[in-house]
């Protein structure tokens, strides 16, 4: 995938989406694999705002069972069978415990019976020929093992544990990413740092957008016979911006979700712990461990999120209650997710997220020509952007062809029983490349490592790692330059390759990334120290 911006000004598009988070990735995929000519533009970096913001976890709807929100959980279930289907090398099965108390609504029995509802309700959990993938039963545990799994809660009042299974992205960023590529390969055109500036049309209807460059401070348009506003939460601001008519209000304002790294935790399991009657969770996360999520109400911008110290401490005062044992403190934090999302005002001051993506045809405004998604959950952005799409072939008048995106692989991800995969690679490691190495090229690229690993064998300095504390080798931030948009060292390091998706990885693997970029790119000396600031801006955290 190459940074072209002359596709963008010389081709009429069938559909023109603006926002390159997971929902506007998974847009251009699914209308790109249906045979539409497809455009892709973001005013930063892909992935870059609140899809950047994940707990990492994807969910199978165990909590839509409080509401019997039965057609919602089955969603979430056919949405998480189908990331393990199409990107088997992302996605992995991770077993959460909670624990059970002498409590009405949180007893042993009650939560017995809950799992059972749960696993009837995802009775085709494990329709997948891969293995690896397939979920075990849920169970109820006694006290002990609830202890002995999720050691870092209060044991007062435990009288056992509950445990199911969800699975978890090792990267969220390249799964954005994947979809991504994927539209690439099927003929979309896609660029990050182009903001839209203005629609083009006559007052009635959209025919595209005047864009900018923010790289260059080009101007140009892009022309479509629809455009989809998948900005997240700028889409309103994104209306009013660029003069169009936004809808009636929606009832529904913004909550601050907020997850933080950490430390490792001493469990293989996603750990459940209470706080004012809700629960909080602490799953480990490769080498690390994330905890979250808390949401508060935000008022304000999008552009006005602002995560200070004293939201941290707060949000760390409520970890340290859900688990008491863990030892949490300041300085375990090694990075804070912030992102905004839809909700309402719930009880405890704490906000409620809404619970159903949104898609509006705007031809209700009056508006010919735009359409604006905005989503809810990682977990069911590719079936909202199925439903997105089927609407977009109504409005442009076209036979819909069937949604295939949760059958086809993603990039890197025609592998069919993953474990099988992961262990040949292994086996037939290139000389000069480690199993750690080679095994976490797997993990990140699936059938793509192939790329990296040929990009070392040819230039062996491309395989060191950036520093000794940070095993991501020059090649991967050397591939990140060349085939995956990354025009900031911030893209490379964080959101490309595993290096800072976690943490800062320490100042030496920083400007050993910058040299590479430099060497891409061309970068001089002060190019290159503008960008290790704006890597190390990023982690910081303001009083």
């Amino acid at each position: 995938m190459n940074r072209d911006l002359a596709p963008l000004a010389n081709t009429q598009f069938d559909l023109l989406v603006i926002g390159a988070g997971i929902y506007g990735a998974t847009l251009a995929w699914d209308a790109a694999q249906r045979g539409l000519s497809v455009a892709i533009i973001d005013r930063g970096d892909f992935g870059g705002a609140t899809s950047f913001n994940s707990l990492k976890t994807v969910h199978g709807g165990l909590r839509s069972l409080q509401r019997a929100a039965f057609s919602d959980m089955r969603e979430f279930i056919r949405e998480r069978r189908a990331l393990c289907r199409i990107a088997p090398h992302l996605v992995h099965p991770l077993p959460f415990i909670v624990p059970t108390y002498r409590h009405p609504m949180r007893n042993g029995p009650l939560m017995r019976a809950v799992l059972a509802v749960n696993d009837l309700v995802a009775h085709d959990r494990n329709a997948l020929p891969d293995p690896s993938k397939h979920l075990l039963a849920s169970r109820v545990v006694s006290r002990e093992e609830c202890l002995h799994l999720n050691p870092v809660i209060d044991p007062r009042g435990v009288t056992g544990g509950a445990i199911w299974y969800d699975c978890q992205m090792y990267s969220a960023d390249r799964v954005t990413l994947s979809f991504l590529l994927s539209a690439a390969h099927a003929g979309a055109a896609a660029a990050n740092y182009v903001e839209a500036t203005e629609f083009l049309g006559d007052g009635t209807r959209i025919t595209g957008v005047q864009a900018r460059d923010r790289l260059g401070d080009q101007r140009f348009d892009v022309r479509a016979a629809l455009v989809v506003n998948a900005a997240g939460p700028w889409a309103w601001s994104l209306l009013d911006r660029l003069g169009a008519r936004r809808p009636a209000a929606p009832d529904h304002g913004f909550s601050r979700a907020m997850n933080v790294i950490t430390g490792p935790v001493d469990s293989t399991h996603g750990l459940g712990g209470l706080v004012d009657g809700r629960f909080l969770f602490i799953a480990p996360w490769r080498d690390c461990a994330i905890i979250g999520t808390t949401h508060d109400p935000h008022d304000g911008g999008a552009d006005d999120l602002t995560v200070r110290r004293r939201d941290v401490e707060a949000f760390l005062a409520d970890a340290r209650r859900a688990f008491p044992l863990a030892g949490l403190t300041a300085a375990a934090v090694r990075l804070v997710h912030r992102g905004l999302l839809p909700a309402a005002a719930g009880p405890g001051g704490h906000a409620r997220l809404v619970k159903h993506s949104l898609i509006v045809d705007h031809r209700r405004d009056g508006l010919d020509g735009l359409m604006t998604v905005l989503g809810v959950r990682y977990t069911t952005a590719r079936a909202t952007a199925a439903r997105a799409v089927d609407l977009a072939c109504a409005l442009l008048g076209r036979r819909a062809a069937p949604c295939r995106t949760d059958l086809a692989p993603l990039a890197g991800g025609n592998i069919e029983r993953f474990a099988d995969y992961e262990r040949a690679a292994l086996a037939s490691a290139p000389a000069g490349i480690t199993a750690d190495t080679l095994q976490r090229l797997v993990r990140c690229y699936g059938t793509d490592h192939a790329a990296l690993t040929s990009l070392i064998q040819h230039a062996p300095p491309l395989g060191a790692p950036l520093s000794p504390a940070c095993p991501v080798t020059r090649a991967e931030i050397a591939h990140a330059a060349r085939h995956e948009t990354a025009v900031h060292l911030a893209d490379a390091v964080i959101r490309r390759t595993d290096a800072g998706s976690a943490g800062h990885p320490g100042r030496d693997a920083v400007r050993a990334a910058a040299d590479v970029m430099a060497g891409e790119l061309g970068w001089g000396r002060s190019r290159i120290d503008e960008e290790i600031d704006e890597v190390d801006r990023f982690y910081r955290i303001p009083d």
